[in-house]
């Protein structure tokens, strides 16, 4: 029975998880340098970032594991693994510090990875005269809620 992926190492499917709604899929290797949608959410994502371990046990019956699984992920990729889950390497304590005492000039923004964001923040609380800064104010507190993501949108870690 052929799985449609082919035989090879070469050809066999990545196995990866949706940092959106944490499904498993398979991405196959034509596809791993280009962003893909997942198809359980619809959530772009771009695949060579989150090349995640999946256990035997996770995979589709009847797919081998594929040998271009990397190890387990590192906050040196942007990333780490709590259970099964995917979290980013930015804490939501520091993000939601910088968001309430520096929210003003968008550093918690810069941190999350938002440099755009960051940059229309400082606009903002120029163009307002310092008023803006009850923006950022607040998201430091919807990051301390742990409701604020990265901009890989993954949750932040505690």
């Amino acid at each position: 029975m052929s799985n449609g992926f082919g035989n090879s190492p070469e050809s066999r499917p990545t196995a990866i998880h949706c940092p959106q709604c944490g499904q498993a899929m398979l991405v196959a290797p034509e596809h791993l340098q280009m962003p893909v949608a997942c198809p359980h959410c619809q959530h772009t994502l771009e695949p060579w970032r989150l090349a995640a371990t999946m256990a035997p046990g996770e995979m589709p019956p009847g797919v081998p594991p594929s040998p271009a699984l990397s190890p387990a992920p590192s906050p040196a990729y942007g990333y780490g693994v709590q259970g099964d889950r995917l979290y980013s390497w930015r804490n939501r304590w520091v993000a939601g510090a910088l968001g309430v005492l520096l929210g003003t000039f968008g550093v918690h923004r810069f941190y999350l990875g938002f440099v755009g964001m960051g940059v229309v923040q400082i606009i903002v609380s120029l163009v307002t005269c310092g008023v803006g800064g009850i923006w950022g104010f607040i998201e430091g507190i919807l990051c301390f809620c742990g409701a604020m993501r990265d901009v890989d949108g993954l949750p932040l870690r505690d």
